[in-house]
């Protein structure tokens, strides 16, 4: 949780309890929904109410520190904000992982074929993960 501490000072936000463990149980989810979240800290936490929490994911999201995940078919997650990555959705079991590949020169290229400016991107590809694939 310490190193949470540090990034919401630098990003000028007081380092409250609550923000903490919200933080640190995003962080060991990976990826994770609000309601899966919400029972996940209310077990350990029982005052935390619901209010408090989306009003926290709101103030975290707009100091760029979570990034909102919008996956085809699921419902929203969220996790900690990366650099720029790619989803690989898992369309057996829904898992979800975080592919580090450059995005860069792929976001030029439509961009100067197409002449649109891109401001943001969100990729999701949709497969079978390596554990489904031995399942079968």
């Amino acid at each position: 949780m310490d190193r949470f501490k540090d990034v919401l000072k630098a990003s000028n936000l007081k380092s409250t309890h609550q923000r903490l463990v919200i933080l640190d149980s995003i962080d060991q989810f990976g990826h994770v929904d609000i309601d899966t979240l919400y029972d996940t800290i209310f077990q350990k936490y029982s005052t935390m109410s619901k209010a408090t929490l989306y009003r926290n994911i709101n103030d975290l999201i707009s100091f760029h520190i979570l990034e909102e995940v919008k996956l085809p078919q699921q419902k929203q997650q969220y996790e900690i904000k990366k650099v720029p990555h790619i989803h690989l959705l898992c369309s057996e079991c829904g898992s979800v992982e975080d592919m580090f590949v450059e995005t860069k020169p792929l976001l030029e290229t439509i961009s100067s074929q197409s002449g649109f400016h891109i401001n943001n991107s969100f990729i999701v590809m949709n497969g079978t993960c390596q554990a489904c694939q031995t399942k079968k």
